[in-house]
């Protein structure tokens, strides 16, 4: 009887161990990376991407923000009710928390654009002059 008990007492013992063994080490639980799946046999890849926002640093990184996110790759600002496209040109030493810089309109026109920057951050822009005269 004694026997049968051991057997069983070991069988037992054997079978946990397996069993808990396939399952991990819960003690300390690790990241684990997204390992890339092949499509085959049907399944599908899946992937989960976070990003975060990147605030543009100047008025340089603002307008190339801008301009990579406008369809037809050009700065738009309002002038009298009206949408004007405008390419920018020069971008001129910051003075007083402003920033000049010189853009060249679809109609022909030179517009000096103001940007007023906070810490690095663009956080206003107005029309200052049209064709070098102040508006």
């Amino acid at each position: 009887m004694k026997t049968l008990n051991l057997i069983a007492a070991i069988s037992a013992l054997f079978g946990t161990t397996i069993a808990f063994g396939q399952m991990g080490n819960y003690a300390q639980p690790q990241a684990q990376v997204p390992q890339s799946q092949s499509n085959t046999a049907g399944q599908q890849k899946t992937t989960t991407t976070t990003t975060k926002k990147v605030m543009p640093v100047g008025v340089k990184g603002y307008l190339d923000d801008q301009l990579a996110h406008s369809s037809d790759k050009k700065f738009h600002v309002s002038l009298n009710g009206k949408d004007l496209a405008l390419t920018p040109g020069t971008i001129h030493p910051e003075h007083n928390g402003k920033t000049a810089v010189d853009m060249k309109g679809a109609d022909g026109n030179t517009y000096e654009i103001d940007f007023v920057t906070s810490k690095g951050q663009v956080s206003g822009a107005r029309v200052g002059k049209i064709n070098g005269k102040p508006r």
